[in-house]
């Protein structure tokens, strides 16, 4: 009888012991985070100008979020460059400093080192990257994995609606992009500008835009503004927003 209660009793302290380590085995063991890339105006890309930073590099920031958990400690993730079609950009005009997500945080950055050159006064060159894994990070989804930066010393003509629903109808060019840099004294104008300006803001500034189109054609009878280039090239530059009591 005693050798069983001595059995049982050792069978039982074996399960516990065995069955804490399982336990603990398994509360160790933590996925790792997944990283992908935020949208910027609602794409996967970013475009900068070097036509008003006469230092000849930029550093481009590209944002990042994660699906898991935050850390107490800051955290690293690795991309590549992927050498298709898209990627025309020689590597001596570019250097990928590195992203990080810092202790405590849901979201991060990559940093970019973009450089010009003479090659950018007539075109445009473009970087795909794609995040992969790291000590740190699982690579995120597939549609969020890769970003597009493109740089150039050419004007950047906006392509989002809420500048085009501004600022003019619905057609874009050069001409009409730097009218409006020349009179706003902005040197681009994205989701952060409109947002720092608010609806008011835009609106009037929008119609100084506006007032010098106007004022400009009402002097210039024979040499209205036009648009430059793009399919609208040659149609008048029509102003949404101007003082009405002035002009008509």
């Amino acid at each position: 009888m005693k050798k069983i209660k001595f059995f049982l009793t050792t069978l039982v302290l074996i399960t516990v012991i065995f069955g804490g380590c399982q336990k603990d085995t398994i509360q160790e063991f933590k996925a790792l985070s997944a990283v992908n890339f935020t949208q910027v105006s609602n794409l996967y890309s970013i475009t900068y100008s070097f036509l008003t930073n006469p230092s000849g590099e930029y550093i481009q920031i590209i944002p990042v979020s994660i699906l898991g958990d935050s850390t107490d400690y800051d955290r690293s993730f690795n991309v590549e460059v992927v050498n298709d079609s898209v990627t025309t950009a020689p590597p001596e005009l570019y250097g990928i400093i590195g992203g990080t997500v810092k202790a405590g945080q849901f979201n991060g950055t990559l940093s970019v080192k973009l450089l010009n050159s003479e090659l950018l006064n007539d075109s445009i060159v473009t970087l795909k990257l794609k995040i992969v894994d790291s000590k740190d990070f699982n690579k995120g989804n597939l549609e969020s994995r890769e970003f597009i930066v493109s740089w150039t010393n050419r004007i950047i003509v906006p392509t989002w609606n809420v500048y085009l629903r501004t600022f003019i109808t619905p057609k874009r060019s050069t001409l009409a992009f730097r009218l409006f840099l020349q009179i706003s004294g902005l040197t681009q104008f994205g989701a952060t500008e409109y947002r720092n300006l608010g609806a008011a803001g835009v609106e009037a500034l929008g119609t100084k835009y506006g007032d010098y189109i106007m004022q400009w054609n009402q002097d210039h009878p024979d040499n209205i503004l036009r648009h430059d280039d793009g399919p609208n090239a040659g149609e008048p530059i029509v102003a949404i927003y101007y003082t009405h009591s002035k002009f008509d």
